[in-house]
Parts: C-alpha cells; structure tokens; sequence
C-alpha cells in the first residue's frame, strides 16, 4: 500500500513539474523561483547588461545644491510613502538629492512601467530613420501574429496609446492571467500570441502592457537588435550614463519584457527625463525628432477613456503620462510602486523618485502622492 501511495506521488510531481515547463504554466515555476515582484528583481531574474560606455558625464551640482528645505508636512508624505531617492535637476544640474534605506547613487532600483516610455523613444528614433515607415502601419508588418485573429487594423499607433482593442486586462491578478504570464513566463512570444480582438483598434483607451511588449518585438525587428543593446548605443552611452543598467529577460533569455523591467541608477533615470525636456536633444546631438517628444507628451485625446464615462483621453500619449498641478504640465515616467520621472517643462526641471509605495485608488489614474512629489520639487526649485 505504502509503494502504491510514493508511487502515485511520485507521477503527480512528475505531472505538475512537466506542466510547470510548458509555455502556459512555465509562470508558475518561475514564481516559485524568483518570488513576489519588487524593485530589485535583478538580483534573481534573469538580466541582460545596458552598457554605459565609458565617459559618465557627471551632473554638474547647481549652486544651491542640497541648500532647499522640503516642508516638514510633505517630508513626512515622502518619507511615509518608503521613498528610496528623490531628485531635483533644474536647468540641466543636480539642485536636491536625498536617499534612504541604504540607497545610494550607485543603487540600482527597477523602472516597472516607468520604461515604457523608453520603448516609445526607440520607436520614435525608428520612425526618424525609416525603419518603421509610419505609426498608421499595421502592426502585423512586424509581428505575425497581428496579421490574424482580427488583428490585422491594429496600428503602431494604437499600441503607443494603449488603445489596441485586444484581450489583454491589466487588473487581471490571477494566478493564470495574461498578467501572470508576462512578467514570471519562459517566453513573451507565447504572450504576444495570447491576444485575440475585443474591440476596434483606436477608439477606447485602456492600459494594457502587452501593447508595450508588441511595441518591443516592433522595435526587435525594426532595428534587428535587442531592446538592450538598442538603450545603451542610442541613450546610455550618448548620454554619459553614470552607471551599466540591466533589463529583465523572460525565462529563456529570448526577449526582454519590454512593458516594464530597466533596472539603473536614480541620475540616470533623470538623463531620460531630461532627453524630453531637451526635446529629445543630448547637447549637440538629436537622439529623438523633437515632433516625435511633442506628440508622445501630448495627450491623445482622440480616444474615449473606458475608465471614466468614456471622456475624452486628457493623461496620456505615446507611452507618457501627462496631468497639471498647479497651472504647470507635467509629463511622467510612471511605474509600479512609485517609478516615477516628472519633466516639468515651465520649470526647466526634471524630477527623479524610486520607491516602494502601496498602490492606492487613483485620481484620475494617478496615485495621490504624484501631486506630493510636484509640491516638493516645487518648494526647492527657483
């Protein structure tokens, strides 16, 4: 009885860990693996090195560095919400810097969808150079897939303005969820290939991260290098990036996850936001079409927002966040737990923070503390 019993055993685990192999349950062996998803993913998943080259162009400091007080009420706000870095850079220097929980300048900390909109500037330079030759092409001139299952209408565009119409739900946790399946999967391949037609393409806005991951395999194929390499050649290094970042890969290495997963420094965060400020200009150097920054910092308004009575889209463009906080236009970097990259441009400021705050209910599909983190820059800026 005691052999029949290890034996069936036996064939069960044999059972589920060959399940846990195949593309729709490879997640689950992953998450074993690797854990809940945090910041600092990079120590167990795997990675793939965005060099920096090797001449940082160091922040020179502003003259009032470090001399501008935030308010005690904010401070606590900042402090409560388990901020990591946070960062002011007001024309072009480093004005405030502040880190804790053992966080320093050389601390890598992850994007989540913050890097997003670094996929969208690598579309943009596509664009520029004739790779892609508009963001009206059909997506299924790069990626099969879209040739089919009803996807053939789906544009460049619409992925950049998460309005792709497919089946992908973002607010979908579950253990065997698309969700799931991207982040923890062996093969964002297999995701790509998940996705079926729910809606005309173009209409509706909903935030989906698959559209970035398409976005990813466009630029993949566009460019016939990987999304790594791709950031280091045509930012990092142009840029004087301070310090090599990685990228998380999906389980078998084939592709980064292109919807989330730039692991680098809180300074160098900042050189993105101040690529767009600079209106995708690095000195003398053009890296994006400055029409291209307008367009994806301009909201696309086009479209009806599903989430709310189906208004007008007055927060969104192509991969970056837009909202107004006392008379001022903020476009965003924006990732889960609190990634966030403010360009303010009346301000001629960038600002950098990296955490691990609680998602709460948003205003306006913004967490509340994205106003505080505005109020604090704007209590040491000139």
């Amino acid at each position: 009885m005691l052999k029949k019993i290890i034996l069936g055993l036996t064939l069960i685990i044999i059972i589920i860990g060959g399940l846990s192999f195949t593309p729709q349950f490879s997640h689950l062996k992953n998450f074993v693996i690797w854990g809940k998803h945090s910041i600092h993913d990079y120590k167990t998943h795997p990675t793939r090195l965005v060099a920096s080259g090797n001449t940082p162009q160091f922040w020179p400091l502003d003259s009032n560095y470090n001399k501008g007080v935030i308010p005690d009420s904010i401070m606590k706000i900042i402090d409560s919400n388990d901020t990591h870095a946070f960062l002011v850079f007001q024309d072009g220097k480093l004005l405030y810097e502040k880190y804790w929980d053992g966080y320093t300048p050389k601390t890598l900390s992850g994007s989540f969808s913050a890097a997003k909109s670094m996929i969208s500037l690598l579309i943009g330079i596509a664009l520029e150079e004739g790779k892609i030759k508009s963001l009206d092409e059909p997506v299924g001139n790069y990626v099969p897939h879209f040739k089919t299952n009803g996807l053939e209408k789906v544009r460049i565009k619409d992925l950049l303005t998460m309005s792709s119409g497919t089946n992908y739900v973002e607010s979908d946790l579950g253990y065997f969820s698309l969700n799931a399946s991207a982040y923890y999967g062996d093969d964002e391949q297999y995701l790509i290939d998940q996705l079926k037609y729910k809606e005309p393409a173009g209409s509706t806005w909903q935030y989906r991260s698959a559209d970035t991951q398409v976005l990813g395999f466009i630029v993949e194929k566009a460019f016939g290098e990987n999304i790594s390499s791709l950031v280091s050649e045509r930012f990092m290094k142009p840029m004087g990036a301070e310090a090599d970042a990685l990228w998380l890969l999906d389980g078998d290495k084939k592709h980064e996850k292109a919807f989330c997963c730039f692991n680098g420094v809180a300074r160098d965060y900042a050189r993105f936001g101040q690529l767009v400020l600079n209106d995708g200009k690095w000195g003398e150097k053009q890296i994006v079409s400055k029409n291209y920054i307008q367009a994806a910092t301009s909201p696309a308004s086009y479209l009806k927002d599903t989430y709310e009575n189906n208004n007008p889209v007055d927060f969104y463009g192509y991969q970056y966040w837009i909202f107004n906080h006392k008379g001022l236009k903020v476009a965003e970097q924006n990732g889960l737990f609190g990634q966030y990259v403010f360009i303010i441009k009346e301000k001629n400021a960038v600002v950098v923070r990296l955490g691990e705050s609680k998602v709460i209910k948003p205003i306006h599909h913004f967490q509340p503390e994205n106003f505080s983190y505005i109020d604090a820059a704007l209590s040491v800026l000139k």
